[in-house]
């Protein structure tokens, strides 16, 4: 717990903790629940198939007290299934689901029609040109309060 007070002194840019970690930081105070209330803007709870079976269906419940009601929320889940219902309506204000076929099952694309891809191949030297070009020509968009992602040459492509 020393080495997490440490790592938490400031208000955390990101935060990777299972639900009952993240609750033990906050009943001892290393994590301030008014820094989570002013800090925090996007949770992400994979595995949410999982969670309730491993046991953190009380700790999410208390943990929800202190997420803002402005904070976006991802469910990342392999299946679908009551407990993922129960996180969703726990969690979740404004929902849109994307669910995305299996490969080779010949129902669909891979990625539905709705999510677009695009991409520029530009030297290191024109990249933040390019973005800022992007940025100001207004061709990114946020949809669904899901933003858009714009990756550097420093990146991998995978």
């Amino acid at each position: 717990m020393a080495s997490t007070a440490t790592a938490l002194s400031g208000p955390p840019y990101i935060f990777v903790s299972t639900p009952a970690c993240v609750q033990r930081c906050l009943s001892s105070g290393v994590l301030q629940a008014k820094s989570v209330h002013d800090y925090l803007s996007i949770i992400i709870l994979d595995k949410a198939n999982l969670l309730f079976t491993y046991g953190y269906e009380k700790n999410l419940k208390d943990l929800k007290t202190h997420i803002p009601k402005r904070c976006q929320c991802l469910l990342m889940a392999a299946t679908s299934s009551d407990d993922v219902e129960s996180l969703k309506k726990l969690y979740l204000h404004n929902p849109y689901i994307l669910t995305l076929a299996e490969v080779g099952d010949g129902k669909d694309e891979i990625v539905p029609k709705n999510v677009q891809q695009f991409w520029i191949q530009c030297s290191y030297r024109d990249k933040l040109l390019y973005i800022l070009a992007i940025l100001k020509l207004d061709l990114v968009q946020k949809k669904f309060g899901i933003k858009s992602a714009v990756l550097n040459a420093e990146l991998p492509v995978n």
